[in-house]
Formats: structure tokens, sequence, C-alpha cells
């Protein structure tokens, strides 16, 4: 027995050695691999020329290739900074693209390969050329020391520009190019004739009056975890109190009933970790964009976050980007494809973009707000969602008639198992409540986004 637990501590602790020797070299080569790429990223632009500098618009569509290509969309450990990308345009002829090995690093970035001995990020569209075309050229900007090919002639051109006709609307006009397609529009305007609809429940509510953008997270779906995993931590420090702080409650209730304490602790906790589960809901909201249409006095506010002065603009001078991407990330096997919409204004820092599920329903999107806006259209109900689990006739919230449903489907079904494990499911979330939790919380932040104008 003793000679066992000898061999598994040799064992852990050689183990660990080997971890801690190889997180040392892995640092001291990535440091070595940093300096030196950096470098010749430097000594590049010191001694190089710029031919041709990007336009504001072509700096936006960079800005979200890497963001997007490059570090994941949310940021991650290497948030994107817009200060570190230059506009200037490099070239190289005749330039040595190689993969990069793996143990070498520069940044937080995703980055695959080096051009002439400095780090590369190659879009999508290059990436698929690499393999089968040799590349005379490539031109180039830099982010931070980080080089990314915009174009290689007869290869790929992210920037390169066409009009196309999108399959739901042929008479739309869109711009292309082979990281994204773009409408382009503005309350001055005429529609766009297509198909009104609520894509991903963004309009929260309608009324002759207003109408309030944003996206809510009070889904039932949340609250089914929140509360789920407010019930098992629950139940995991009641029986940490039990076991270690019971003392400090009378003796009698112990005694007069074995488990009473463990209950009654469960009843405490639960509720607290609920609140505060709505608290931190409460308090992400209030970094939410929120954009109400007022068709009375023909304004529109755009709020990016609670406290701050809402920027009024007038209806003809909003003007709306909604931007399809179609790429794909370091690394990945599937294509990145969302779509996003931009409310801005001519002011600068007046923007506010939203996320939806495909092109057709963002400009479908912006057909409902233009009809409301004209009085065409009154009331969201009736309008489809790209949601198959929503009904038309839904209000654009979470509610009891969610649960009704859900209910209604997993009894009729003939899966044991599924109607086993959801009743199971609904049972531990307490039935109704998430539903409940969620419709309320939605009510609650219509009045609050209402505030912000």
């Amino acid at each position: 027995m003793h000679l066992a637990i000898a061999i598994v501590k040799l064992f852990i602790f050689l183990r660990s050695l080997f971890k801690l020797t190889q997180w040392l070299f892995l640092k001291k080569r990535w440091a070595q691999s940093k300096r030196s790429q950096c470098s010749a990223a430097r000594s590049f632009r010191a001694g190089g020329t710029p031919f041709q500098q990007l336009s504001t618009a072509e700096t936006e569509v960079i800005s979200t290739l890497i963001k997007l290509e490059a570090i994941n969309k949310i940021g991650g450990k290497c948030p994107f900074n817009p200060k570190e990308l230059s506009p200037n345009v490099y070239r190289i002829v005749g330039p040595v693209i190689e993969q990069k090995p793996w143990l070498e690093s520069n940044t937080d970035t995703q980055v695959k390969h080096t051009l002439n001995g400095f780090e590369v990020l190659i879009p999508s569209p290059g990436r698929r050329c690499l393999p089968t075309k040799a590349i005379s050229e490539i031109h180039f900007v830099f982010y931070g020391d980080i080089a990314v090919a915009i174009r290689a002639p007869d290869c790929f051109d992210i920037l390169e520009e066409q009009e196309a006709k999108p399959s739901f609307a042929p008479h739309l006009s869109i711009i292309k190019t082979q990281i994204s397609s773009v409408y382009e529009s503005s309350g001055a305007q005429k529609s766009p004739e297509v198909k009104p609809t609520n894509s991903d429940r963004l309009i929260q509510h309608m009324d002759q009056t207003h109408a309030i953008v944003y996206r809510d997270t009070c889904r039932a779906n949340g609250y089914m975890f929140i509360i789920g995993t407010a019930g098992v931590f629950s139940l995991i420090l009641a029986l940490i109190y039990i076991a270690v702080v019971s003392e400090v409650w009378p003796a009698y209730l112990s005694e007069a009933a074995p488990g009473l304490t463990l209950v009654m602790t469960m009843t405490l906790i639960w509720p607290l970790l609920v609140a505060g589960f709505l608290a931190v809901e409460h308090w992400q909201f209030k970094k939410q964009p929120v954009i109400v249409f007022d068709r009375e006095q023909e304004h529109v506010y755009l709020s990016p976050l609670a406290g701050e002065k809402a920027i009024v603009i007038p209806w003809d001078q909003l003007k709306i980007s909604i931007r399809q991407l179609n790429m794909r990330g370091v690394g990945l096997e599937y294509p990145i494809n969302f779509v996003q919409l931009e409310f801005a204004a001519r002011m600068p820092d007046s923007r506010i973009t939203l996320g939806a599920k495909s092109l057709s329903a963002g400009i479908g999107l912006w057909q409902t707000l233009h009809s409301f806006m004209h009085k065409d259209l009154h009331c969201v109900r009736g309008l489809e969602t790209m949601e198959p689990e929503y009904r038309p006739e839904d209000p654009p919230r979470d509610d009891i008639y969610l649960f009704t449903r859900r209910l209604r489907e997993k009894i009729n079904s003939k899966d044991f198992f599924a109607v086993t494990g959801w009743l199971f499911l609904a049972a531990l979330t307490l039935g109704p409540l998430p539903y409940i939790l969620a419709s309320a919380c939605s009510r609650f932040r219509v009045r609050h986004a209402r505030r912000r104008i």
C-alpha cells in the first residue's frame, strides 16, 4: 500500500516537472520568436513605401475581418484595438508565404502563416488560393506588427466590390465582396418592399407611438438554466452548512425532524441565488444598446448605454447598413455567416450594431421599421420570426403560452425518455416559474428602455 502511494506521488512529481519544463521552454521560444518577427515587421515598415491608403469604409471592413477571423468575434484575451490598424497599404513582389511553426507565436491573435519573416493573417479567400496558385505579389496592411493580406492579383481581393441581386428580392441591389454583402439605406429612401419580419424578435414593443428595438436575453431557456443551477448550488451549500456550520442552529430542529435543517437551508439559499442572478441580468441590461423609433415626432433615439444621454436623430437622417459576413475563422472547418445591422447618423460615434440571422431577415426587419414609421404597421404580432418554435401571433417575449405549448408537444411525443427527461427538468425548475420570470423581466426591460429617451 505504501509502495503504491509512493509510486503515485513520484508520477505526479515527474509529470509536474515535465509540464513546468515544457512551459518554460515554450515561454522562452515564444519570446525569441516575438522579438524576431516584430523586428522584421518594423524594419519593413521603416524601409517600405506604401502605395495606397484605405478609405474609412475599407478600414471598417478590415477591422471586421480581424475581429472575426483572428480574434474569434468576441475578442477573448486579445480584444481588437482600432488604433493598432494602420491604413497604409504595402506591396511585396515575389512573397515567401510559409506555414508558421506551431512553437512560434507573436500574440494571442490567431495567425497561421509568415510573410517574408513576419506574421501575416491570410483571410479565408486567400487561404483557399494558397495551395493551388503561385502568388506573384501580395498587398497588405499592418495591424500592430501583424500583416493583414487584402489582395493578391488574379487570386483574391477582399475589397473588390460588385453589384449583386439577392434571390429573395431581385429588385434590390447590394454591394458584394469576397467576405461580405452589404445593403445600405436611410429613412429618407423608399421602402425595400420585402416581407416584414421580426428577426430574432429584436422588436420588443410596438404601439401607436413607439417601437423599441434591442436584443432581449430574457428567454425561458436561460431562466430554466438559472433556476436549475440555483437549485443545485442550494443543495451543495446546504450540505456544506449542515456539515460545518449547523452547530449554531437550535439542536431541537435536527432532533425533532431529521432533514429539516437541510430543507430550511435550501429554502433560504435558493431565492437568494435566484435574486442574485436576476440582479446580474438587470446590471447587464444597462450595457445593452436600445433603439427607440418615435413616429409621432419622426425621431429615432440611439441609446448605447443606460445613464448616458440618448442620441436623437431625425428619421430622414438615419442611416442603415446591413452586412452579411461570409468567412472562415483561422483553423475552423465551418463558415462564419451572420449579419450585422448598423444604425448610424452622420455625427461621429453615433452608431449601434445589432445581429440577425441572414441578410433577408435583416432587410425584412428594416422593412418592418420603415412601415411602422410611415404608419403602415401598428403591431409586431403576426410577423414571422427566424425561430421555428415561435408563432406569428406570439408576443415578443416568452410567457406561459410557451410552457403550455412545450408541455403539450412533449406529452404527445412517443419518445418515453424525452418525455421523462423534460418532465424531470420542469420539476427541477418549478414548472412555469422560468416562463413567468422571463415574461416579467421582459416587461420590466421595456419600461426601462422607455426611460432612456
